[in-house]
């Protein structure tokens, strides 16, 4: 009879869980371009799998079911465009998927370490998703920070109160702090920019705004992850940047497009090849 290593056991048990995870992980569509990691498939499966990260960067569904019977079908049918609802974009499956994505993620980063969270939130409404985050935020081991206002100049569709802005709300892992590109920049918490006027995704975001919060809340070769990847705009700003970037999208055709879009991006010049220098106060005298 051998005698029995605590150790020796739980190093082979940590091997054989590690062994499991690589090959459930290998069973997604992956594709790799340059820094990016891109994965088909449903975040919920794919993000307990995955290594840590420095910060989540996402725009995950409003539970507005847009795009189904709404307005913004209506004006779809009217440019001619295809009408198909979003996934897991009404008001019950949104709040299950976020909820499972926000625990996934705090487990992903460093433990009492800068760490940057940035998710949109829709507002309006008897239950404004922006408010619902910020509270899930505190409770899966997030602390909420701050919000950014994203005015997009001109109203959208709807009746009365008609919705100009977005909100990114911004946080950090529990007893962490946040994670900045430079500590001492002064960022405005408004940005103001029009939405894409091409867009391959209903609710894609415009490269310059994810250019800015991706560059505010990471440092080079930072991993940035993207939950809800859509058309890949945050793989986009990552590869101009210089960033690492890990996208999940469950949707095949986004997922596609997403691919082509990094791709092209990472055949441009980089931005910065380096961070850029930070200014320095001249003497007076």
């Amino acid at each position: 009879m051998t005698d029995y290593d605590p150790a020796e056991n739980s190093r082979k048990s940590y091997d054989v869980a590690i062994d499991a995870m690589r090959e459930k992980l290998a069973s997604f569509r992956c594709e790799r371009i340059h820094d990016a990691t891109l994965y088909l498939g449903d975040c919920r499966e794919i993000l307990p799998l995955l290594p840590r990260v420095d910060a989540c960067i996402t725009d995950p569904p409003y539970g507005n079911a847009n795009h189904d019977g709404d307005y913004n079908a209506s004006l779809n049918e009217h440019r001619g465009i295809e009408n198909k609802p979003i996934a897991n974009d009404t008001a019950e499956t949104m709040r299950e998927v976020v909820d499972a994505m926000l625990a996934a993620v705090v487990n992903l980063m460093p433990k009492a370490a800068s760490a940057g969270c940035c998710f949109w939130g829709g507002g309006g409404g008897p239950t404004p998703v922006f408010a619902w985050l910020a509270n899930r935020m505190d409770q899966k081991g997030l602390q909420f920070f701050h919000s950014v206002i994203w005015d997009k100049r001109n109203p959208g569709l709807g009746q009365r109160y008609r919705r100009q802005h977005e909100m990114i709300m911004v946080a950090h892992k529990a007893g962490g702090r946040i994670l900045w590109n430079e500590d001492d920049r002064l960022v405005p918490n408004i940005r103001s920019m029009m939405p894409p006027r091409e867009r391959s995704h209903p609710n894609e975001k415009p490269v310059e705004l994810l250019l800015d919060v991706v560059g505010t809340h990471s440092r080079a070769n930072s991993v940035v992850l993207d939950p809800f990847m859509g058309s890949g705009t945050t793989g986009v700003a990552c590869a101009k940047l210089g960033r690492k970037f890990i996208g999940i999208e469950l949707e095949p055709k986004y997922f596609d497009i997403a691919c082509k879009r990094i791709d092209d991006a990472y055949r441009q010049p980089r931005l910065f090849k380096d961070e850029p220098p930070k200014p320095k106060q001249e003497a007076l005298i």
